[in-house]
């Protein structure tokens, strides 16, 4: 059986997809033998989408203690504090090109640096709309930075961001965040919204298990 690919579709300004972070990371550790995992960004807040953060003030701080609890991850001060003062302006393009940008110069885990954009905003309140903000985090992973930062700035980069929005769209992905796990010709929606991680785990197991079984 050749080895099975899983999609996870997810958005750098998606709140849900910070929770559940942690749990696509320990899957591909424990899955990275039988899977191979790649991010692919969603476009979530883009034209007339972006917005100031106070315009989501109150809805965030009514959902971030559900989230929290429920996922286990913890909103860092600093953006707590961009939250109340809120005038950053949520746009997702700059990080999606930007993951765009480490996949076309890294072969390492694109998991792992979806998850540090997302620290990056909701740990340490830093704004992922200016492109020097991303130099600590691309020299972190070992890149370049004024190569990383040149390709950011350079159109085709966003034109196979926009290109990549579209891989969610065609395959009806209706939010963020999502898995599909493709193996052979089939390919299973196993989440869409949060989902922890012994349930998915349970489920990735049972696709595995089957699709064994059926090429033998």
């Amino acid at each position: 059986m050749e080895k099975a690919k899983l999609l996870y579709f997810y958005d750098p300004l998606c709140g849900w997809c910070f929770g559940f972070s942690p749990v696509i990371k320990k899957l591909e550790h424990e899955f990275q033998e039988q899977i191979d995992f790649e991010a692919i960004s969603g476009g979530m807040v883009l034209g007339e989408r972006v917005k100031p953060l106070s315009e989501m003030k109150d809805y965030l701080k009514e959902a971030m203690p559900r989230l929290e609890e429920m996922t286990g991850v913890k909103f860092g001060d600093p953006y707590l504090e961009i939250l109340e003062e809120g005038s950053l302006m949520l746009n997702s393009e700059l990080p999606c090109i930007a993951m765009t940008v480490y996949k076309s110069m890294s072969n390492k885990s694109s998991i792992e640096f979806a998850s540090a954009l997302q620290s990056t905003l909701y740990e340490k309140g830093i704004n992922l709309n200016e492109k020097e903000n991303y130099q600590g985090l691309v020299e972190n992973f070992d890149l370049p930075w004024e190569v990383f930062k040149t390709k950011m700035q350079d159109v085709a980069y966003k034109e196979k961001t926009y290109q990549e929005f579209q891989i969610g769209q065609q395959m009806g992905i209706g939010g963020f965040p999502s898995v599909v796990l493709s193996v052979g010709n089939q390919g299973y929606l196993i989440a869409r919204g949060y989902r922890p991680e012994s349930e998915m785990k349970a489920v990735i197991e049972e696709v595995l298990s089957k699709e064994t079984a059926n090429s033998k």
